[in-house]
């Protein structure tokens, strides 16, 4: 019931016209008897019309006719605007919304073929007020946004401001208290600035006050003293007697009735004078509640008044209310069939419109109070049934208050852009003043400029084209100088980081020792870098550096760079945000991404304030790739931004410079057709901005890496892919291609290297240590390529995990981190791991190391074949694997020649299953569990017929062939020949 009150007060607020003075009137009068012009007497009427509005309607009432006979007898279209505009305000005083709607949508249709946008914007705004007090709240959002839109056309500040009144009014209907005040703040800042005082000003203070009462703040009553206080200043006896009635209400809701009363009194007063029914409803009821605690009798006779208006005029919040309040006294003076009726007819009004806030709180209250009268009325059944619909109409308002709370919550309002809308618009009109004036001006001037202009940039170009040569002589110069230099510093470096690397490995370093070597260390690998960049640098100024274009999963690659940053900036206490959505399929040079997203991230990285932020965005703009990097720098201005990509720029003297990393960014950008920037989003933070082509169609032929017959291929040649999970395996035409299993518990980075691998291997994936342990034993891969960094378990667990396993313990593991100091690396080799690489990866390296480490297998189960026994010591095998061969040595010394020993009896006597026996003899031996046993007894057959004496069949029979003719027939497959010619 509160916000309707006073939405509805509000809405009367922005009507209020000027009073004027009494001898300002009867002048007025006596020009308009004596005026002859039919567009002077109209404006003088108006001006009669509005200072009569508001102190006597029907005084006002002649002024509007007169405005309509004078226009109609003379066809002045004007002026009919004029009439039918004052017709609206003049039926929307008395109440009579129907006409005035009617008259206000005739003055608009007059103002759209008059092409006036102040006038179209006032009835625009007129008819959406209307609307909003008859709750159809789609149509008053379409007419206050089509007035809001004429009005900023216009340079009538006066009427923006209204606007603003009316949408903070709207804001404040569906209780959006913040975006509400923000509109009749900005009606202030209007005011402020023009150093003007008007009844909208008055109306946006009356409406914070009500935004206060509603929130019970008693700053409340600061707003509506300062609204009183502007309405007395313009003489405007309404707009003060408005506001002691706004404040009899705050005193109301607070509970302090006896103040209340006091300014509801002196409303009352002035409203019966003036016979204002729709305030005098209002009043009347306020002042029947408060009497409800101090005079039952008193609080009768003004609700039954205010009962009588608002059927009058048809407010069905008002009447909810009343006859709620009416049945609230009835049932104290215990006359409760009278309450009864009065209840009924509240939930009769407010039937469908539970989900309203002040409807709803109307019903639940009839409802309660109904609960009561036919409880000591002895009615109970009755009073069951009534309890239930509460329960049915407390649930309905709890879901609309929590969702008005989450609506306000999703609100942002943002102050700066919303001030700068209003100093703009109030700007325009001294702006436009200001251009006639100087346009004259500026034209003779400029022509003379132009002449000079022209002579100084003739003799400037010849200057420059001069200055050009001796530049790029000295550049070249330059470039030659730093690629020599460079060349000469790397092995010097080299030689310092080997001898380093190599103390840091000995034990007993005491810890000042170790801190300086690897302070040494970093530093030696910092001048390498350098080194690097400056090679880079002189390729590219020497036209060396080409392109390397291929087409790729953009989106994979980036996440591959991004993610050890990520690790980085945690440890270094700095929040790190990264967002990337670009083309999966994308035309780029791998090698220069990497090289301009390192150098951007690593520079962030090192200029970060403590606990700052980091954010790294790459997105899809016009088929090119927008990379962004933010970071928290305040030292930096505006006006240094364009020097960052010099070389070696160094802001002050005490600040560290800025090397070359950004110049080599800003010259591999160029090289590939994009572009970089560098801006501040805010006083606190900088951001880097590379643009870059990623379309095919951008880049030369010779800048493709690929062959002609790859780049004609079609897009879905290119985009087949070879997808293997676990169950499909065994049956994939790709069968003897080695089994990856690649552990990572971010997907991104685990397609990347499927993406990388997939042609040459078969791919398993595990997203955590648990999951690819489970896989591991599962499947028994060739190789394992596992993150360390992982949820549940980590890498060095499942390393520690497999290598410790007789099943696994020969896979060879490959760990991925972003941990780059050394003790990280020694870590994960003491795990038993065969490779470690920190992120981001090169991918041939990644791609060497694994054919590598599977060739390494190839190389064991060739040393194997050629040996007679099972020699663990003569290979290189881990001390598991080992300890299992010289078990399986063992057993086949005792049972390899016993016919009943095959792949069963093997299996349950070395303790594996069949399944992992298998595959585990099949990767250190590439021989399956038959093959093996039946190649070790020809191993023994062959050593047995190089000693003689003992004839071939026996020789079958004592290393456990059944039959003779078939020992002879697998000799010969695997030794080439029969066992009688390998005897001799």
């Amino acid at each position: 019931m509160k916000n309707r009150l006073y939405l509805f007060l509000s809405l009367l607020v922005p009507y209020f016209a000027f009073s004027q003075e009494t001898s300002q009137i009867d002048s007025l009068k006596r020009l308009l008897n004596d005026e002859k012009d039919v567009a002077k007497t109209v404006s003088i009427s108006k001006a009669l019309f509005e200072s009569y509005l508001y102190t006597s309607l029907d005084s006002a009432d002649r002024y509007r006719k007169k405005i309509g006979q004078i226009s109609k007898q003379y066809s002045y279209t004007k002026g009919n605007y004029f009439y039918n505009s004052q017709s609206g305000r003049y039926y929307f005083a008395k109440g009579n919304l129907d006409s005035a709607l009617l008259h206000i949508e005739t003055a608009a249709n007059i103002a759209e073929t008059l092409g006036n946008k102040a006038f179209m914007a006032d009835n625009y705004k007129k008819i959406s007020i209307i609307y909003d007090i008859w709750r159809k709240d789609s149509l008053s959002l379409k007419f206050i946004n089509k007035a809001l839109a004429n009005a900023k056309d216009t340079d009538d500040w006066r009427l923006l401001s209204s606007i603003y009144v009316a949408l903070g009014n709207r804001s404040f209907q569906f209780t959006q208290y913040p975006e509400a005040l923000s509109y009749y703040l900005k009606t202030d800042s209007i005011y402020t600035t023009h150093n003007s005082l008007d009844k909208s000003l008055a109306a946006a203070y009356s409406n914070i006050g009500f935004i206060y009462t509603e929130l019970k703040d008693s700053l409340a009553i600061r707003y509506l003293k300062k609204s009183i206080n502007i309405y007395h200043k313009l003489g405007h006896r309404e707009g003060v007697h408005f506001g002691k009635m706004a404040l009899g209400v705050h005193y109301a809701i607070q509970g302090n009735c006896k103040t209340a009363i006091q300014y509801l009194i002196k409303a009352k007063d002035f409203y019966e004078a003036y016979k204002d029914a729709s305030m005098l409803a209002e009043i009347y009821m306020r002042l029947g509640n408060c009497y409800l605690k101090e005079n039952i009798e008193e609080a009768e006779k003004y609700l039954l008044k205010s009962n009588s208006f608002a059927q009058s005029s048809k407010k069905i919040t008002l009447l909810a209310s009343n006859n709620t309040a009416l049945g609230n006294l009835y049932n104290a003076k215990e006359e409760y069939t009278k309450a009864i009726a009065h209840y009924k007819k509240t939930i009769q009004i407010t039937s469908g419109l539970e989900n309203d806030k002040a409807e709803g709180l109307n019903a639940l209250a009839a409802h309660k109070g109904l609960i009561k009268a036919y409880t000591a009325l002895n009615d109970f059944e009755s009073a069951v049934k009534t309890y239930e619909k509460k329960v049915v109409i407390e649930d309905s308002i709890k879901r609309y208050q929590n969702r008005l709370v989450v609506e306000e919550l999703e609100k942002k309002y943002q102050t700066e852009k919303k001030e700068q809308e209003i100093q703009l618009l109030t700007s325009q009109a001294e702006l436009k003043k200001q251009k006639s004036e100087n346009e004259k001006t500026l034209f003779i001037v400029g022509i003379l400029i132009l002449g000079i202009a022209l002579i100084a940039l003739y003799i400037l170009f010849r200057n420059k084209q001069k200055t050009n040569g001796k530049l790029r002589q000295l550049e070249s110069a330059k470039s030659r100088f730093f690629a020599n230099i460079s060349h000469e510093f790397r092995t010097p470096l080299t030689l310092i980081s080997g001898p380093v690397a190599h103390q840091l490995s000995k034990k007993g370093l005491t810890p000042e020792d170790k801190t300086d070597l690897n302070l040494i260390d970093r530093n030696a690998n910092r001048l390498l870098n350098l080194v690097n960049q400056l090679l880079d640098l002189s390729k590219i100024e020497a036209g060396r550096r080409k392109l390397k274009i291929s087409k790729g999963n953009l989106n994979l690659f980036l996440e591959h760079l991004v993610e050890p940053f990520s690790y980085q900036s945690t440890r270094k206490g700095l929040t790190f945000n990264s967002a990337i959505n670009v083309a999966e399929e994308a035309w780029f040079d791998r090698d220069l991404i990497e090289k301009i997203v390192s150098n951007l991230l690593s520079n962030a990285l090192k200029y970060s304030e403590q606990n700052g932020h980091i954010d790294f965005r790459a997105e899809m703009v016009n088929a090119k790739v927008c990379i962004s990097v933010t970071n928290e720098n305040s030292s930096l201005t505006e006006k240094e931004l364009p020097t960052l990509f010099d070389r070696f720029y160094q802001n002050n003297s005490v600040n560290e410079g800025f090397g070359i990393g950004l110049s080599l960014v800003k010259e591999l950008s160029l090289l590939s057709h994009g572009k970089v920037k560098a801006d501040k989003p805010s006083s606190g933070t900088v951001r880097f901005r590379v643009t870059l082509p990623i379309s095919k169609d951008v880049f030369a032929k010779e800048d493709f890496i690929l062959t002609t017959n790859l780049l004609e291929k079609t897009e879905t040649e290119l985009n087949t892919e070879l997808i293997l999970e676990p169950e499909d395996i065994a049956h994939t035409t790709g069968e003897s291609l080695p089994l990856l299993l690649i552990v990572d518990d971010n997907e991104e980075i685990r397609l990347f290297i499927k993406s990388l691998l997939k042609n040459d291997y078969r791919i398993l994936q595990a997203k955590n240590g648990k999951e690819g342990i489970d896989k591991a034993l599962e499947t028994i891969p060739d190789l394992i390529i596992s993150d360390i960094m992982m949820p549940v378990k980590d890498g060095i667990y499942l390393s520690n995990t497999l290598k410790a396993d007789e099943r696994t313990s020969h896979i060879p593991i490959v760990l991925l981190t972003a941990k780059s100091a050394e003790e990280d690396e020694l870590l994960g080799l003491k795990t038993g791991a065969d490779a470690y690489m920190i992120k981001p990866f090169k991918e041939e390296k990644l791609r060497v190391i694994i054919e590598k480490l599977i060739a390494s297998r190839a190389t064991i189960q060739d040393k194997f074949s050629q040996q007679v026994f099972l020699k663990p010591q003569d290979m290189e095998l881990t001390p598991i694997d080992s300890k299992l061969l010289n078990r399986i040595q063992s057993l086949l010394d005792d049972q390899l020649t016993d016919p009943n020993f095959g792949a069963q009896v093997f299996s349950d006597q070395i303790g594996l299953s069949r399944m992992h026996l298998h595959r585990k003899l099949k990767a250190l031996t590439g021989f399956s569990t038959t093959e093996f046993i039946r190649i070790q007894r020809l191993k023994l057959a062959a050593k047995l017929l190089k000693d003689g004496g003992v004839n071939i069949s026996e020789i079958a029979y004592t290393v456990g062939f059944n039959q003779p003719a078939y020992f002879s027939t697998c000799f010969k497959q695997y030794f080439g020949c029969s066992p009688s010619d390998y005897a001799f």
